[in-house]
């Protein structure tokens, strides 16, 4: 009787922009699928090793680009850990804050339309995805003259941003 050998591999992850980031590890045989084991919400993209041998602002950039739909959520997560690590919490001005709260709260309210109309989509009310991407380019244009980046907000070459989170 021959033996039976299977091969397990990894399908994905699929790109992130998808509704629910996705990887199979399938075990096959030959090109049957024996079984596939889902892992939902699945994303590794190695931030922590790349930061390890960057200074702290050369490092806010991969942190801007962890979700691109909060990029300037995880930017202030990131520079208030810093900045509690460096026991300078006192001095940071007061605009600062303000214009950081502001912005989170913007990002959350464009995080959660881009929700809505995705998802008015998938049940198939274009009206709504229309409306909920017209008032998101509003935040955006904010976004965009705050730090001259319209998805992610630390362009190389706009120190705006930085000026206001540092």
């Amino acid at each position: 009787m021959a033996k039976k050998e299977t091969m397990t591999i990894n399908m994905g992850p699929q790109h992130p922009s998808t509704h629910g980031v996705l990887q199979l590890v399938l075990e096959l045989d030959g090109e049957t699928v024996v079984s596939a084991v889902p892992h939902i919400g699945f994303l590794h993209r190695g931030v922590e090793k790349l930061a390890e041998n960057r200074s702290y602002h050369r490092a806010l950039p991969l942190t801007d680009r962890l979700d691109y739909l909060a990029p300037m959520s995880n930017n202030l997560g990131y520079v208030l850990a810093v900045e509690k690590l460096l026991g300078i919490t006192d001095q940071i001005p007061e605009r600062a804050k303000v214009v950081r709260v502001m912005m989170a709260e913007l990002t959350r309210i464009k995080s959660h339309l881009v929700w809505l109309a995705t998802h008015a989509l998938d049940i198939g009310a274009m009206t709504v995805f229309l409306y909920c991407f017209r008032e998101r380019e509003d935040i955006m244009d904010m976004y965009e003259k705050l730090s001259g980046a319209r998805m992610t907000s630390l362009p190389k070459s706009v120190p705006k941003l930085r000026l206001i989170l540092v």
